[in-house]
Order: structure tokens, then C-alpha cells, then sequence
């Protein structure tokens, strides 16, 4: 079948199908968005942001391509993957010749966690226009990994190294720069609970890419590791994925101070807390600007 005959996917095909690549519509001139999908070791990754990209096209009134990735192996996009390539310069080939045949104005990959490693990996290769990457690692190296105390996928580093492929990147920072734009969404929470240190190993990553430059980060202080499920809990992915893929600047939705953040409010302010970083910490939480600034003018009142 020519892309030019690819149908419309919908939430039917990408949720049942046995492939390991989706290609969506094709539309020259408009976007591509590649999105890669995340770890799951129960059952097999799903493909990742095809419902928000929909919801994207909604908003913006702009088709955008897409070509949906997973990787059913769990192994850092460094394996097989079915209709692409059995290594990672295979793979970037085979994604290479599709966007030539999209002919796209711009390309953008996207992915969190395993899917953000791919993200960055395959973006860089492909000298793609900008990179989204949801708390993405910046190695897969077990040297690296035991220096940095980074042992949360230590058995998939070590099975790469024992057994590796033909072709592999096991250091983002050692790929060529190109113009590429680096978006790096990120939690900060500390990864042990109720730890006094502001210990967060995806920061760790994101500053070592950072290094990089023509990187943005985006820290989320009241995040871990999950940092898209934060953004959703919170109702900010969606202003944030068009801003970044689509240019555009939509209100983000938001949400109304309940009242025990009102009571909150009212308590920090008793003992003196600042008005500006109870607004700033009350957003950061999921509020909109308008109702976060509200609820410190009522819980003054209240204190």
C-alpha cells in the first residue's frame, strides 16, 4: 500500500493492533510527529500519544502525521522492532525513507521514559526539528549507570552489554548535536519517599543532555518519575504538547482549589508564608493562575 492510501487510524486499530509501527493519514506539508511508546513488562507497550495528538488536531484545526512506535521487546528501542529495523540504524533507515516519503514541514519525536531514550536517540540521528522527551535516560551504559547510582534499569543495560546488537547509542551525550531543539519534561520529586534531599535521578539525566545545548528543560517539583500521568492528573499536558508541537498557546485547563487547599492556604498564611509562592505552589499543583490567586485572597481573609 502507497502512504498515499494509508487510511485514518483510530482509537480502534492502535488499541488492538499486533504491529510494532502504525503509520496514521498522510498529509505532505503538515507536521510528523514519530511517537515512541513506553516500557510495560505485564503486557505488551502500547503506543503512546496518539489520543493527544488527535485532541491536538482539534484544537490547533490542523492535521498532524503520525507514526506510532513501540517497542514489544522492552529494550530500549536497541532490538527488533517489527517493520523497521533489527538495530538501531536499521530502524533509523527504515524511519528515515518514511519521512522522506511523508514529506512533512517539520518533524518532531516524542516519548516518556523507555519511549523518551528513543525520542532522543532516534531525534538526534534523524536531525529531526525538535525532541519532547518526558524523563528520558541519558545512558544505557552500566558503567555510567553504577557511577550515577542508577539501578532502575540496570537489568536491561547489562542484558544489552552481554548480548549486544549490531548497532547501539549507550550515551546520548556522545551523539552528534546537529540543530536539533531538546525538550526535556521532567519531575523533581525526590525518588525516595519522604526523603529530607532533593535526590531525583531524572533531573540527573535531564542536566547531563542539557549539556548538549538548544535544550529547554521543564522541572515539575511535585512530579517523580511519571511525569506525563502529573501533567494529565493536573490537566496541563494538553496546552503544554501544543505549545511545543504545534506553536500554538491554549488555555490550560486547570483546576478549582478544593477546600482543604483552601484551608491550606489559610494556615500558611497564619504562619507567614509568602502570598506569591503559595500562588506559585498551588499552580504547580494542577490550579489555574486565576483560581490559585483567588484562593490566597480568600484564605487571607480566612487566616
Amino acid at each position: 500500500m502507497k502512504l498515499a492510501d494509508v487510511p485514518p487510524l483510530d482509537n480502534r486499530r492502535v488499541h488492538t493492533s499486533t504491529e510494532d509501527v502504525l503509520v496514521d493519514r498522510v498529509v505532505p506539508g503538515e507536521i510528523l510527529v514519530i511517537a515512541f511508546g513506553f516500557v510495560s513488562w505485564q503486557t505488551r507497550p502500547n503506543f503512546d500519544f496518539f489520543g493527544r495528538l488527535k485532541k491536538l488536531e482539534q484544537n490547533s484545526g490542523r492535521h498532524i502525521n503520525k507514526v506510532l512506535v513501540r517497542d514489544s521487546g522492552n529494550s530500549w528501542y536497541h532490538r527488533k522492532i517489527d517493520g523497521l529495523g533489527a538495530h538501531p540504524d536499521e530502524t533509523a533507515e527504515a524511519l528515515r525513507a518514511l519521512i522522506v516519503a511523508i514529506a512533512p514541514s517539520r518533524v518532531i519525536t516524542i516519548g516518556q521514559s523507555m519511549g523518551a531514550y528513543a525520542a532522543v536517540m532516534y531525534g538526534l540521528l534523524l536531525k529531526v526539528d525538535s525532541v519532547i522527551a518526558f524523563g528520558p535516560l541519558s545512558f544505557l551504559d552500566v558503567g555510567q549507570a553504577l557511577l550515577y547510582h542508577e539501578r532502575r534499569w540496570l537489568a536491561v543495560m547489562r542484558d544489552l552489554a552481554h548480548n549486544p546488537p549490531p548497532s547501539g547509542y549507550y550515551d546520548l551525550t556522545a551523539l552528534p548535536r546537529g540543530d536539533t531543539a531538546l525538550h526535556l519534561i521532567f519531575g523533581t520529586k525526590p525518588d525516595q519517599a519522604n526523603s529530607t534531599e532533593s535526590v531525583n535521578l531524572d533531573a540527573m539525566h535531564a542536566h547531563r543532555l542539557a549539556a548538549l545545548g538548544n535544550c529547554t528543560l521543564y522541572p515539575y517539583p511535585y512530579s517523580g518519575h511519571p511525569v506525563v500521568q502529573h501533567l494529565i492528573d493536573t490537566k496541563r499536558i494538553n496546552a503544554l504538547l501544543a505549545r511545543l508541537i504545534a506553536g500554538i498557546e491554549i488555555a490550560e485547563e486547570g483546576m478549582e482549589v478544593s477546600p482543604d487547599w483552601l484551608g491550606w492556604v489559610a494556615e500558611n498564611l497564619r504562619l507567614g508564608g509568602d502570598p506569591q509562592e503559595l500562588v506559585a505552589i498551588l499552580q504547580q499543583h494542577g490550579f489555574s493562575h486565576a483560581s490559585s490567586a483567588a484562593a490566597v485572597v480568600r484564605g487571607g481573609a480566612d487566616a
